[in-house]
């Protein structure tokens, strides 16, 4: 779709043509150059950000400023819930001490009681 003015022409690509477009240079190793000629894109620059915009390649996109979200990513994310039940479990049995030492300190508070009245 292009965008004219007086001043700028803009062309806007689908969603759908810039992953067509990432995965040809991807998967079948298609030059950068080959593609800017093939679909008439106004540089590479815009194949370098789409990469990186649709979590082709790792770091931020320069346009958007958005985060890569590669299946690292997703990976940590199961490795965090991991993660989460170890520390669950870790609390519950951290709780259950903290309880036992509560009931130990009470009963040592009632045996001092004991004994201090005993002695009066």
């Amino acid at each position: 779709m292009d965008y004219k003015t007086d001043y700028l022409q803009r062309n806007l690509y689908t969603l759908e043509l810039q992953h067509q477009i990432c995965k040809e240079h991807i998967q079948e190793g298609v030059k950068l150059a080959d593609l800017v000629r093939k679909y008439r894109l106004t540089s590479h620059s815009l194949i370098h950000d789409w990469l990186r915009k649709l979590g082709y390649l790792p770091g931020r996109n320069r346009r958007t400023q958005v985060l890569y979200i590669g299946p690292e990513n997703y990976s940590s994310v199961n490795k965090k819930t991991d993660k989460t039940k170890a520390e669950l479990s870790e609390i519950a049995a951290l709780k259950k001490e903290l309880e036992d030492a509560k009931l130990l300190a009470e009963g040592y508070r009632r045996m001092i009681e004991i004994a201090e009245k005993e002695l009066k």
